[in-house]
Order: structure tokens, then C-alpha cells, then sequence
């Protein structure tokens, strides 16, 4: 059954188990995506159950692909839990999330070492926290695209925005975090 006809089948007839299996298909990609959004391990959460709450909220407006849909319903949710904790704490406040904190180097395995497997680490860490520091117009595009692997056209329904657009922000970012990262633009 595709998702469309598994959402189709949930709420038409109000059965929670056709709910219960397409948040289970779910489950793990949009809290991946949440945590790439929210920033903390806490405001991901918040964000997963909000968005779900939306979309058994919206459940009229969904389009063609339950993908796309599902994750602008969670970027709006994003955006609109952005916008009040802004007006709340006056400003955004990005927390490391918990699976940074908690994220100890594994023994060897038998194709890495244990250091080039720790260096492959910073180099994510220092890459995520980089992504993190760009204004939101740049980061959105460069998580719904390099993170969550959709592609331009996706990228740009999902954010509202013409494809050239989306192809721009991710270009623009892509070169400030070349320059935040040192490399030279022709690699």
C-alpha cells in the first residue's frame, strides 16, 4: 500500500492502526530530519509531536506525495516554533543536541582506525555546526537537500520557493561554508 493510500486509509475511516503504521514508516526520518531543524535533542522531540498533531490536524490539505507534505508540515511547524520561542527568549538559542554530547569513539573496525574514524567525526561535528550558523534561509535548503536527500524540485515545493531559488541558497551556502572550512573553491 503507497503512503498516500495508507494516509487515505487512516483517516477516512478514523482507524488508529493505518495511523500507528504510517508514523511508524516515518518514524526514524522525521525525527532525523527534526534534529537537523531543531537543533537539541528536546526541541526535536517537540518538533516530531507537533508536527504529527498538525498533520491529523491538516489532514484535508494534503497533496499528491504524503512525503513532501509531511515534511512541509514539520519546516512550518519548524517555523512557527522558531518564531515563538524568538518572541519568548528574544532570540534563538542553539543547544548541541544529546547524541553530540554522548558520542564516544568506537574501537577499531577492521577497514578504519580508531582515529581516522575520530577525525571523520570532528570533521562532521565541525561540518553540522557550521550548517547550523547559517541563517536559516541558507541551512533549510542544504538539510532538505544534502540531509534528507530530496531533490531540487522537492526542496523547492517544500519550501515554497521557486527552483532557481533553492539552487542559489544552496550555492551561496555552499561557498560560505567552503570559506568557513578553508577549501578552495575549485575542489
Amino acid at each position: 500500500m503507497t503512503d498516500e493510500q495508507l494516509f487515505h486509509e487512516a483517516f477516512s475511516k478514523d482507524d488508529f492502526a493505518y495511523v500507528d503504521l504510517l508514523i511508524s514508516r516515518y518514524e526514524d526520518g522525521l525525527f532525523g530530519f527534526c534534529l537537523k531543524l531543531a537543533k537539541s535533542y528536546a526541541e526535536a522531540e517537540e518538533l516530531y509531536q507537533q508536527t504529527w498533531l498538525k498533520v491529523i490536524q491538516k489532514r484535508q490539505t494534503c497533496s499528491k506525495s504524503f512525503k513532501n507534505w509531511l515534511y512541509t508540515v514539520c519546516l512550518n511547524t519548524y517555523r512557527d516554533l522558531y518564531r515563538r520561542s524568538k518572541r519568548e527568549r528574544g532570540l534563538f538559542d542553539p543547544l548541541m543536541s544529546d547524541e553530540d554530547k554522548r558520542y564516544l569513539v568506537e574501537s577499531a573496525t577492521d577497514h578504519h582506525s580508531a582515529e581516522s574514524e575520530a577525525l571523520k567525526h570532528v570533521e562532521s561535528e565541525n561540518l553540522k555546526r557550521l550548517v547550523n550558523a547559517l541563517p536559516d534561509k541558507h541551512r533549510l535548503p542544504i538539510v532538505l537537500h544534502y540531509f534528507e536527500g530530496l531533490d531540487y524540485e522537492e526542496t523547492a515545493r517544500i519550501m515554497r520557493l521557486p527552483i532557481g531559488t533553492v539552487k542559489s541558497r544552496i550555492n551561496s551556502a555552499k561557498e560560505k561554508l567552503r570559506r568557513e572550512m578553508g577549501i578552495d573553491a575549485d575542489v
